[in-house]
This record gives C-alpha cells, sequence and structure tokens, in this order.
C-alpha cells in the first residue's frame, strides 16, 4: 500500500522550529527601575576607578620610597664594604713593614755576627803568629820554623828566609830559647780577605850570654785570608817599651845611653 502524502505545509511546520510568542512589552515603571539602576552601575564604576587610580598612586608613592631606601641602603654597604677594604689594605701594610722591618733587622744582624767572627779570628791569628814567633828553642829549630810557616803566608815566608834563617845558628851556638805571652791585640780594618792588627807581646830569651826581657813588643801584622783561614803575610817589629838584661848570675847589665846625634849640641 501506498504511504500517504504529506501536505507540504506540514512538513515546513515540522522542520521549523517553534513559533515564537509575541514579545512582551516592558511597562513604565520597569523601565525607570532599569534606567536607575544603569546609573547605579556607572556612578560604581567611577568609584572603583578613582579607588583603583589611588591605590596606584600610593603604590607608585611606595615604589619610589622603596627605591629610594634602597639606594640609600646600597650605599651603606657600598661605603662599608669599602671601609673594610680600606682596613684591611692598613692591616695588610703594616704586616709587610713589620716582616720588612724584621727581615732588616736579621740581615743586619747576621752582617754584624759576620763581621765580629772574623775580626775575632783575626785576632786569634795574630796573637797565635806573634807568640809563636817568639817562642823557640835551640835544640828544636825545625819545629819552630814548621809552627810558624803553619800560621803565616808565603809572603812572609819568603822573609823568614832571609831574614831568620841566618840567626838560627847564633841561638845554636848560644844555646838561647825563647818564651812568649800575648799582652794585646788591636785589630784594624777587615775587608775584602785582607785585615791588619797591631799586637803587644812580652818575652824573654835565655841563653849563655845571660837573660833578656822584652816588655811590651809591638809588631804591625798584615794579614790574608786563604783557603777560608786567616794567614800573617807580612811582619813589621815596632821595637819594645821596656828592656832587661841580667848577666848568668842575675846582675842587670846598664845598657849604654845613645850618643847624641851629630850636629846637636848636648846640655850643659
Amino acid at each position: 500500500m501506498s504511504p500517504t502524502p504529506q501536505r507540504t505545509e506540514d512538513l515546513a511546520e515540522e522542520i521549523l522550529p517553534d513559533r515564537a510568542e509575541p514579545a512582551a512589552v516592558p511597562d513604565a515603571d520597569d523601565a525607570a527601575g532599569s534606567e536607575a539602576a544603569k546609573e547605579d552601575a556607572a556612578a560604581e564604576a567611577m568609584t572603583a576607578e578613582k579607588d583603583a587610580a589611588a591605590e596606584g598612586d600610593a603604590a607608585a608613592e611606595g615604589d619610589g620610597t622603596g627605591s629610594a631606601g634602597g639606594r640609600l641602603a646600597g650605599f651603606a654597604a657600598w661605603r662599608g664594604r669599602l671601609i673594610g677594604a680600606v682596613v684591611a689594605m692598613a692591616a695588610a701594610g703594616a704586616v709587610a713593614f713589620g716582616v720588612i722591618q724584621w727581615m732588616s733587622a736579621d740581615r743586619l744582624a747576621d752582617r754584624l755576627s759576620t763581621e765580629k767572627a772574623e775580626r775575632l779570628a783575626v785576632s786569634t791569628r795574630a796573637g797565635e803568629f806573634a807568640v809563636a814567633l817568639q817562642t823557640y828553642d835551640y835544640n828544636d829549630l825545625q819545629t819552630y820554623r814548621d809552627h810558624v810557616f803553619n800560621l803565616s803566608g808565603e809572603d812572609f815566608e819568603k822573609t823568614y828566609d832571609q831574614a831568620f834563617s841566618p840567626l838560627e845558628s847564633v841561638i845554636t851556638a848560644m844555646r838561647a830559647s825563647s818564651t812568649a805571652s800575648i799582652r794585646g791585640v788591636y785589630v784594624g780594618e777587615v775587608a775584602e780577605g785582607r785585615a791588619k792588627a797591631i799586637t803587644i807581646v812580652d818575652s824573654q830569651v835565655k841563653s849563655t850570654a845571660g837573660t833578656r826581657r822584652l816588655l811590651g813588643t809591638y809588631m804591625e801584622l798584615g794579614l790574608i785570608k786563604i783557603g777560608g783561614q786567616w794567614k800573617v803575610n807580612d811582619a813589621t817589629v815596632m821595637g819594645a817599651a821596656d828592656e832587661l838584661l841580667t848577666d848568668p848570675d842575675g846582675k842587670e847589665i846598664t845598657q849604654p845611653e845613645p850618643s847624641p846625634s851629630p850636629g846637636k849640641k848636648k846640655d850643659k
């Protein structure tokens, strides 16, 4: 059976939405209330904008104050760091100065100690040489010679061979022996491995001729440093302050007074 045909009007009614009902027309009271509500909303909006602006200004002022406070705090912190750095530098400078002073004092003390040790070594060697040169025994002149050479340099060894060697035969013939003791040593300049010294020695020589006492014999010595040791390289006898002679029996021998020099008038 064939379907029943629908009318075009019925299909249109099914497809199209429900027809809207006519809108209600608001009355006068409702319109007035709506206008008042709009005015209230506008007033509230303006108040909210003013409050927001005031808050923004306050926040801006707060930010400005905070920024200024931050700058002051930063300056104070920078100033504190600067003062701390200056104090630290001053302390470091004081410590460095103290270290330099200590090092200088230490070097000065070392130099003075070295100079003192050198002068003491010169004095000791000069005294040893002066006593050795005036201490001998005719029975063993070789030992005497070796002892003197052990304390002297090459230049004095040559001088000894020229001046003292000829006296060895006289010492042996007179059976002479001598003893000596140091009275004093004066050290002069000590520099660059060279030194000067003056010795004062008391000595006594006994022989077949009698006894000879020499008191305060001055001798000038020149020393050089060889192999880390001081050696006497030259010696000059300057004479004795006093001399006493006695014969083998102990009787004093009077020495004749020196004759006046030629051309010198004798006192009346």
